[in-house]
């Protein structure tokens, strides 16, 4: 039925707690990246989430996946389906962005740092994947 939600989908044994649990993590690598960022200072104030900042993601960037990530596990399975694939390709996008833009490793940055960097944009590229296999199960959920 298309108007399923994806919490149906916790009965046919598909629960999104990776999902929830990966972007949790995600934000949370935000937020101490850019506190570590002011505290270092790298950068000042809001502009630890801006679009000069190298230990975190951008605000909007922020947003847009907290926002299609609840979308993706509270919605009916297409919009929930959409929002998990903008989901997907924005981490994916974004963690391969973060290995070739110049910040990763930027002068300047200690190995604290750079492991840091290392750690979210991993971890954003993982968010990405586990994404991209919620869109694949709502898709076969779909097939039924």
């Amino acid at each position: 039925m298309e108007t399923d939600t994806v919490a149906s989908g916790r009965r046919q044994g598909h629960p999104p707690r990776r999902l929830i649990g990966a972007v949790v993590v995600l934000v949370a690598l935000d937020l101490a990246g850019g506190l570590t960022a002011i505290a270092d200072g790298i950068n000042r104030g809001m502009g630890a989430w801006g679009p000069r900042a190298r230990l975190a993601a951008p605000l909007p960037m922020i947003l847009l996946q907290v926002v299609t990530a609840a979308v993706a596990v509270r919605a009916p399975r297409r919009p929930a389906r959409a929002a998990a694939a903008v989901l997907a390709l924005a981490c994916l996008v974004s963690a391969v962005s973060g290995f070739f833009d110049g910040g990763l490793g930027a002068p300047g940055l200690s190995r604290r740092h750079v492991a840091l960097q290392v750690v979210l944009v991993g971890w954003t590229g993982l968010t990405g994947v586990l994404t991209a296999a919620h869109v694949r199960r709502l898709g076969r959920a779909g097939e039924h």
